[in-house]
């Protein structure tokens, strides 16, 4: 329950007294754990685990506790929603153990726990074990990646009844080993921690997935979801298991009191303002991460907080798998108090309890803000929770409009069941786990099917009536590994050859072009060449002050609608289309002002095609303006449609790309090869997206345009050919239903703008 602040704080007051910041807001969060239930003889039949939970404090359960093993114990697939730290584990082991007690000789895997990462998964494993442990003969291990020959032969001769693991073991080993299909056959329950994360790309792949892994079992399993942020479990839950579900909600809680503050820079940057705050909260002693949306933001903290003295570990995706491991085992330990973390830390890797998190933006979603803050404040102490505005377009909004920060509810996840691009890979390694038959098709995969046969990626064998996978087809899937992504995979290679990291296309394009300034793990590297999945970097010095943003324009090859309806009496069409993405040129900036020092030509474009799904809007036209007018309108509302969707589709910054045309025609569209749902979302919500977007440039104070409105950080065009005036009277005159002097042209006409 947040309300207002009244009773002045040491560091609030401290962080106030800076006369280069302004504190917009001040929340104060009180202790709110969930609604007691029964005791627990009342739900728990077995002694044994009643004794192991009095002998853990637990005399009575939370009701949503006892109404999870409830629905789980009679067979229902179930979804809990409960706050961080709130006893989520327990209520899917408890029946999960009631059911091996009663055949407990029995040595056969009876439940897979899945969990986003392999850290993760092995970070549960004590929590899980805690309880698993009290039950005599009952053994929970994990299989996976890092899992020995050893451990393997073993956990084979002898299977856990709780098997441990992540979605990627689970792609590999089902097509890879009999063995670890049929070690997985025997389970009747499957539990998927941390639902709210297998949205978009990943959520698709995971979707089929656990498709393959019903293939194998041998019969219907118990499927079971936990989160502490989902804004329609159901709906989500239903997509991605394929099945029904019932929803078991206990709300978020928490244990101690927390402050929320919305704190606005004044007198220095907004990178300069979040190193500030982790340095105030080091010196407290406090524990602290500061989440921000990028590399190369994180990678900038790590060396403004290093002038201030302060030493911030960084902790990302693109760093190696060991690089990562000891920065979150520092920050547990307390060997380090502060962490610069892109969302690779939103999940429960154990990195114990925070005093303290800054957020360098307003995150995409207001289940990204739980997420990421949801464990402050589990100790029973004081914790805080600091979010710096900046002069973007939500920023202001919230700004102007603090209590609909604070106000806000959990949004929609979304996930795409038919991307074709990850349908593509899953139907093949489908093929690898066991012949595939036109039966288990559904309607959009047959195509996809035969067009996977015509390129000989698979081979259909008449006389027995399936498809085999065959070697090309192996090929295939080692040039897509992994699930999180569809696009091709960039390795990253310094100049003495070692592999530092990866980076996907699209994204790869934009970030390591010839001369593009590349930030990774704290060092500084120069890109000299981009082919063909591989990027060669050389080191520049720690203290290199320059950075660089792409120079580039997207256009849409083809666009198939699939759905159309009216909006603000304008038609907006969703559905499949291809993308070409060109980088010509970059802009050279000074890392700590952001003022561009230089834009340069590449000596050639660097281009990359790929399908996904996105919404179409056919504005019209005002006839006064001309050409270049009308583009700046256009241009401008297409930019602030993208902040606002952040608000209301729960889209990430870069989640939405976006191309504009003087003719009207604007295309909104998921920036994942094949399709994230974002732009789904934004089609079902176009109508307060709209609203956001007009209140956005409405309420604006510049001339004609200014990063707190209509510029984006990833504008290709360098935030040209823009007018927040004009695009006001467009969404205005919409809004208003005034469309004297506004015409629709039936064409795209004119040059694209991203």
């Amino acid at each position: 329950m947040l309300e207002p602040y009244t009773v002045p704080d040491e560091l609030i007051e401290e962080i106030r007294r800076d006369s280069a910041r302004k504190v917009v807001y001040v929340a104060v969060e009180k202790p709110s754990p969930p609604e007691p239930g029964p005791p627990v003889e009342e739900v728990v039949r077995s002694e044994v685990l009643r004794e192991a939970l009095r002998r853990r404090g637990v005399e009575r359960l939370y009701r949503f506790q006892a109404e999870a093993i409830r629905l789980i114990e009679s067979g229902r697939n179930t979804v809990i929603v409960a706050g961080t730290g709130t006893g989520k584990t327990e209520a899917f082991l408890i029946p999960v153990l009631e059911r091996v007690l009663e055949d407990p000789l029995r040595q056969a895997v009876r439940a897979i726990l899945v969990y986003p990462t392999k850290a993760l998964a092995r970070d549960q494993l004590a929590r899980v074990n805690s309880l698993v442990a009290s039950v005599f003969g009952v053994r929970a291990l994990v299989f996976d990646g890092d899992t020995s020959e050893k451990e393997r032969e073993a956990i084979y001769a002898h299977p856990p009844q709780i098997l441990v693991t992540n979605p990627d073991m689970l792609h590999y080993g089902l097509m890879r080993s009999e063995r670890f299909r049929e070690l997985c056959s025997t389970a009747e329950y499957v539990v998927l921690d941390d639902l709210h994360v297998y949205s978009g790309v990943l959520g698709a792949h995971v979707h089929y997935v656990l498709r393959r892994l019903r293939r194998v079992l041998r019969s219907e399993p118990v499927l079971v979801g936990t989160s502490a942020t989902v804004g329609n479990p159901r709906e989500f839950a239903s997509a991605l298991f394929g099945a029904d579900v019932e929803v078991v909600n206990a709300g978020s809680g928490r244990r101690g009191l927390v402050y929320h503050a919305l704190v606005k820079p004044v007198a220095r940057p907004k990178l300069a303002e979040v190193a500030s705050l982790v340095a105030a909260c080091v010196r407290r002693g406090l524990k602290t991460i500061a989440f921000a949306d990028s590399h190369r933001a994180v990678e900038l903290l790590h060396r403004l907080c290093a002038r201030m003295g302060v030493d911030v570990l960084v902790h990302r995706a693109g760093l190696l798998p060991e690089e990562r491991r000891r920065v979150e085992k520092a920050l547990a330990s307390g060997r380090t108090l502060a962490v610069a973390a892109t969302p690779t830390l939103e999940l429960g890797i154990d990195i114990g309890d925070l005093d303290c998190v800054v957020l360098a933006n307003v995150p995409p979603a207001y289940s990204k803000y739980v997420q990421r803050t949801g464990r402050c404040g589990r100790r029973g102490g004081k914790a805080y929770v600091l979010t710096v505005l900046g002069n973007d377009p939500i920023s202001q909004y919230y700004e102007s409009n603090p209590e609909d920060f604070f106000g806000r509810s959990v949004e929609p996840a979304a996930v795409e069941p038919e991307n074709e691009e990850v349908a593509k890979v899953q139907l093949l390694a489908a093929a690898f786990d066991k012949p595939l038959r036109p039966s288990e098709l559904r309607p959009f995969e047959v195509k996809l099917v035969e067009e996977l046969a015509s390129q000989g990626l698979l081979r259909f064998v008449k006389s027995r009536g399936y498809y085999r996978a065959t070697a090309e087809a192996a090929r295939y899937l080692r040039s897509r590994p992994g699930l999180r992504g569809v696009g091709e995979v960039v390795r990253i290679y310094d100049a003495s050859g070692r592999l530092i990291g990866f980076r996907e296309m699209p994204m790869a394009l934009k970030e390591l072009f010839p001369g593009a300034v590349y930030l990774h793990g704290g060092d500084v590297y120069l890109s000299l060449e981009l082919e063909e999945g591989r990027a060669t970097v050389a080191k520049l010095p720690r203290d290199y002050r320059f950075v660089t943003s792409a120079l580039y324009y997207s256009e849409p090859v083809v666009f198939a609608a699939e759905a159309s309806r009216e909006v603000w009496g304008v038609k907006v069409e969703y559905g499949r289309l291809r993308v070409r993405e060109v980088v010509y040129g970059y802009v050279v900036k000074d890392y700590e002002s952001g003022v561009a020092v230089r834009e340069a030509p590449l000596d050639r474009d660097y281009a990359y095609e790929f399908p996904t799904r996105g919404i179409l809007i056919r504005f019209p036209v005002n006839a006064e303006w001309g050409m270049l007018g009308n583009a700046e309108a256009f241009h401008a509302a297409e930019h602030v449609l993208i902040s606002a969707a952040q608000m209301v589709a729960g889209a990430a910054p870069t989640d939405l790309g976006g191309i504009s045309y003087p003719s009207g025609h604007v295309f909104i569209y998921d920036s994942y090869p094949g399709g994230s749902g974002c732009s789904k979302t934004l089609f079902s919500r176009l109508e307060e997206a709209l609203a956001r977007a007009l209140r956005i440039v409405a309420s604006c104070t510049c001339e004609d345009g200014c990063p707190r409105c209509v510029y984006s950080p990833f504008c290709g065009n360098n935030n040209k050919v823009l007018s927040r005036r004009k695009s006001l009277y467009l969404l205005r005159s919409l809004a208003e239903g005034r469309v004297e002097g506004l015409e629709l042209q039936a064409s795209i006409g004119g040059k694209p703008l991203a």
